[in-house]
């Protein structure tokens, strides 16, 4: 009997070692990230971010630094933390800007699901102009700051809320998002390609190529290319000469509130119907 004892304790012992000693040898490493990343997260393994679970997505996220976006829940500090832990760099604060006044007329009446990137889906969409935004507010709920806001049919977007984590910009089917410095003056809300004739047609804000922005600049910092302002903010130094040379309203200023922006835009309507 002792010695039934004596055996299986000596197996006991030997098993353990072995068992002890593959684990060591077999243990696959973990990086450190993924914990750290985990605990940033909220836990509630929604699968909302397209995985299973939190520790999953901050497994993916180590291999993938794009998919720091998936978790909707994540508040603002959290995500920084992460990026922080990812090692990805920040130069200067980018934020994301709606290119579209939501001027043009609609060419049919839409009825069917109330998503930007259904209604894309049918017919190139509803508005008369196929670079207009929707509407329905996709980028609204994608952004888990509460930085983009509906007012009216518009959309703005409150620069000291936002981020520029992009989640806006891949839930547009239109690209109308831009992605800019956060200390940028001005902005060309629009979106069209289109020639100045049809635009005209059919957007009240729209920019029309007329290029009187571009004569008045004096750093050439604005150029009309492909029918379309575009602003290099490498060269812009907020002056506001384009804005008021542009009669149509296109070209606005940009203010670290949104109420300033609607007021502004507003304001911008006003003065040129009484014209």
């Amino acid at each position: 009997m002792i010695e039934a004892v004596i055996v299986i304790g000596a197996l006991g012992i030997v098993f353990g070692v072995g068992l002890a000693y593959a684990s060591r040898k077999l243990e696959v490493p973990v990086d450190p990230r993924v914990e750290k990343i985990s605990e940033l997260l909220p836990g509630g393994n929604c699968g909302a971010c397209g995985f299973p679970a939190c520790r999953i997505l901050a497994e993916a996220m180590v291999e993938d630094h794009h998919l720091i976006n998936n978790c909707k829940a994540c508040d603002e500090e959290s995500w920084l933390k992460i990026c922080s832990i990812l090692g990805i760099k920040f130069g200067k604060k980018k934020i994301a800007l709606v290119a579209c006044s939501y001027d043009s007329v609609d060419k049919f009446e839409y009825e069917g699901v109330k998503t930007c990137a259904t209604a894309a889906l049918i017919m190139g969409g509803f508005r008369a102009c196929e670079y207009a935004c929707l509407g329905f507010g996709d980028c609204v709920h994608a952004c888990t700051f509460d930085a983009i806001e509906r007012r009216g049919y518009k959309y703005f977007v409150d620069t000291r809320k936002c981020i520029g984590c992009g989640a806006c910009m891949e839930a547009c089917p239109r690209d109308l998002m831009r992605y800019i410095d956060a200390d940028a003056k001005v902005l060309v809300r629009c979106n069209s390609l289109d020639k100045g004739k049809i635009v005209a047609k059919i957007c009240e804000e729209g920019c029309i190529a007329c290029k009187q922005c571009e004569k008045v600049c004096e750093r050439e910092a604005i150029k009309v290319e492909n029918n379309l302002a575009v602003i290099d903010y490498d060269l812009c130094n907020g002056c506001g000469l384009c804005i008021e040379a542009c009669k149509r309203g296109t070209i606005v200023p940009i203010f670290p509130s949104k109420k300033a922006v609607v007021s502004n835009s507003e304001a911008t309507r006003t003065e040129k119907k009484s014209d």
